[in-house]
């Protein structure tokens, strides 16, 4: 029983913890519930931003925009070259492996990915427009 109440005492002063616990496999939301396949997703999980909240996930996205776009010339990040990226094997390349694993993160994240998409743009159009993304940071 002590040892109960010592592990959820240190759970409760680990919000990030928490919420990598809480997330839906498939969809990346909060559902409020914690069980079994939650806990081996975060301890097998090696991706660095599973403790990151959507919050974080969207700054993070907006300060590496223009090489998330991949293509200089269009004011919107396209979805499809969000998960073409995703899917990349990791290159060794510190900078490239860190938008790699962020575009996993996200994508993983199905309902910030269509928050994302529908926010700040016609809904459904499979495009993050950079306005969505400051809007979702702050």
């Amino acid at each position: 029983m002590r040892e109960n109440i010592r592990l959820a005492n240190e759970l409760l002063r680990r919000p990030e913890l928490m919420a990598a616990l809480d997330r839906q496999a498939s969809t990346g939301a909060l559902d409020n519930l914690i069980d079994f396949q939650n806990v081996i997703a975060v301890i097998k999980g090696e991706n660095y931003f599973k403790y990151k909240s959507d919050k974080e996930l969207a700054a993070e996205m907006l300060e590496h925009f223009d090489e998330l776009k991949g293509w200089p010339w269009g004011p919107d990040l396209r979805i499809h070259d969000l998960k073409k990226l995703a899917r990349q094997p990791f290159t060794g390349d510190a900078e490239k492996d860190h938008l790699i694993q962020l575009a996993q993160a996200v994508i993983q994240r199905g309902n910030l990915l269509k928050l994302m998409d529908d926010l700040a743009s016609k809904d459904g159009d499979g495009k993050i427009n950079w306005r969505a993304l400051v809007l979702l940071s702050k």
